[in-house]
C-alpha cells in the first residue's frame, strides 16, 4: 500500500475529456423531490471533480493510497483539513494502511476495515451516491473515502442520526414539517424492530393488557387458525422477505409486478383458507411499511435482523424478553463508537448543540453546526 502526501491528487484525475459519457450520466437511483440530481459515478476522477467544484480548493485535502497486494486500487481520502477533527484523520490513515486485502472489488471492501465492529448489525460508514451530501458531510467535519470504480463514497465517521437522515430534511422550506417528519422516522424504527415482537408477547403471554374488546375480536380470528401466533409472525416475515428478495432479483418492472403479485396471491390464499390470521398480516404489513421509512439501506438491512431478535425474545419470554431485548440494543447503541465518535451522539451523551440538525432541525437561515465532530479542547 502507497500513501500520497494531502493536496496531491494523480495528474490523472484532472483529465475529465477521458471520463465516458454513460459514466457522467445522472442515474435515478433514489426518489428525489428536492435539490440536486447529480450522482458520483464509477469514475475516479469525476468524483473528485465534484469535490473540487463544490468546496474551496485551499482548505480541501487529498491523501491517495494504493490498496491491494494482487491488484492496487486507487483509494483517495478527502476532507477540510481547517474543520476536521486531526485524530479522525489519524484513525483513518491507521486503518487504511493496515487493510491486507488481495484486491478490492467494490467500496465495501473497505468499509468493512473502517468499521470499528464487524459483528455489530449497525453500519458504522455512511454511503452516499449525492454530492451534496458528501459536501455536507466534509463542512461538518467528517471525511469522505473515494474508491476507484465505486459509485458510492463513504462517509466516516457516521452516527445514527446521520444514517437516519435524508436530504430533505435540510432542503424542506418549513422546518417544522422537517422536524416532524424526523421523529416520524423514529417512531417507523421503533415500530419495524419491536411491533412484531410486542404482538406476539401481549396475545400470548399477557392478553390482559388489550382491552377487551380488541381481545374478543383477535380471539375471534384466531379460533379457526391452526397454527401459535409465533409461528404465524415467522411465516408471514419469511414470506415478505421472499417477496423483497424475489423483487431485488428481478430486475425489470414486470419481474417485480410477479413478485408482489405472488406475495399477495400467497397471503391473500392463506387468510381465506384460515391459514394465517388478519391481524398479524396486518401487524407484519405495518412493520414492513415502517422499515421502507428508513432512508439508509444498511440500516434497514439491520433492522430485518433485528426484526427476528426481537421476535424470537418475545416468542420466549413474553414481554419479558422484548424487555430485555429492548435493553440490549440501547445498551449496545450507546456503546458503539465510529472513530471514537459516540454512535448515538448527540443523545448520548447529552449535546444540545447538535439536536438542531439531528433529531429535530432548527428554523436557521444557514447549516447548523454542532461539536459532534469537532476537535475536543484538552483538559489541564
Amino acid at each position: 500500500m502507497f500513501r500520497f502526501g494531502p493536496d496531491k491528487p494523480d495528474k490523472k484525475d484532472n483529465e475529465l475529456n477521458e471520463i465516458p459519457v454513460v459514466d457522467t450520466v445522472i442515474r435515478d437511483t433514489q426518489q428525489i423531490t428536492r435539490g440536486s440530481r447529480k450522482k458520483f459515478s464509477e469514475n475516479l476522477a469525476y468524483n473528485l471533480s465534484q469535490f473540487r467544484e463544490r468546496l474551496p480548493l485551499g482548505q480541501l485535502s487529498f491523501e491517495e493510497y494504493r490498496v491491494g497486494t494482487l491488484s492496487q486500487r486507487r483509494v483517495v481520502i478527502i476532507y477540510l483539513k481547517n474543520i476536521i477533527n486531526p485524530g479522525i484523520v489519524d484513525e483513518i490513515r491507521d486503518r487504511m494502511e493496515s487493510i491486507k486485502a488481495e484486491t478490492v472489488l467494490d467500496g465495501s471492501y473497505i468499509e468493512r476495515n473502517l468499521e470499528n465492529s464487524g459483528l455489530s448489525p449497525f453500519p458504522q460508514v455512511e454511503t452516499t451516491t449525492r454530492p451534496d451530501v458528501a459536501e455536507s458531510a466534509l463542512a461538518q467535519g467528517r471525511a469522505a473515502v473515494v474508491v476507484d470504480g465505486c459509485p458510492q463514497v463513504l462517509l466516516v465517521p457516521a452516527t445514527f442520526f446521520d444514517l437516519m437522515d435524508t436530504p430533505e430534511d435540510a432542503y424542506s422550506r418549513w422546518f417544522f414539517a422537517a422536524s416532524f417528519f424526523r421523529v416520524a422516522r423514529y417512531i417507523m424504527f421503533l415500530l419495524a424492530v419491536f411491533l412484531p415482537g410486542f404482538y406476539i408477547a401481549v396475545t400470548s403471554f399477557n392478553p390482559e393488557l388489550i382491552p377487551t374488546a380488541l381481545t374478543l375480536l383477535i380471539a375471534g380470528n384466531r379460533e379457526a387458525t391452526p397454527f401459535p401466533v409465533y409461528f404465524e409472525a415467522f411465516a408471514m416475515m419469511g414470506v415478505m422477505e421472499a417477496v423483497r428478495m424475489m423483487m431485488i432479483r428481478l430486475p425489470t418492472q414486470v419481474g417485480a409486478t410477479i413478485a408482489l403479485f405472488a406475495g399477495v396471491t400467497l397471503v391473500g390464499a392463506g387468510i381465506a383458507g384460515h391459514i394465517i390470521g388478519i391481524p398479524i398480516t396486518m401487524i407484519v404489513t405495518l412493520s414492513l411499511i415502517s422499515s421502507f421509512g428508513i432512508s439508509n439501506y444498511d440500516l434497514r438491512l439491520a433492522v430485518r435482523i433485528l426484526q427476528f431478535f426481537t421476535m424470537i425474545m418475545a416468542s420466549v419470554l413474553g414481554l419479558f424478553g422484548l424487555g430485555i431485548s429492548f435493553l440490549y440494543i440501547a445498551v449496545h447503541l450507546a456503546a458503539l463508537k465510529s472513530f471514537g465518535i459516540p454512535y448515538m451522539a448527540p443523545l448520548a451523551p447529552l449535546e444540545a448543540s447538535g439536536w438542531g440538525h439531528t433529531v429535530l432541525r432548527e428554523n436557521t437561515v444557514v447549516m447548523p453546526q454542532d461539536e459532534t465532530y469537532k476537535p475536543q479542547p484538552t483538559k489541564k
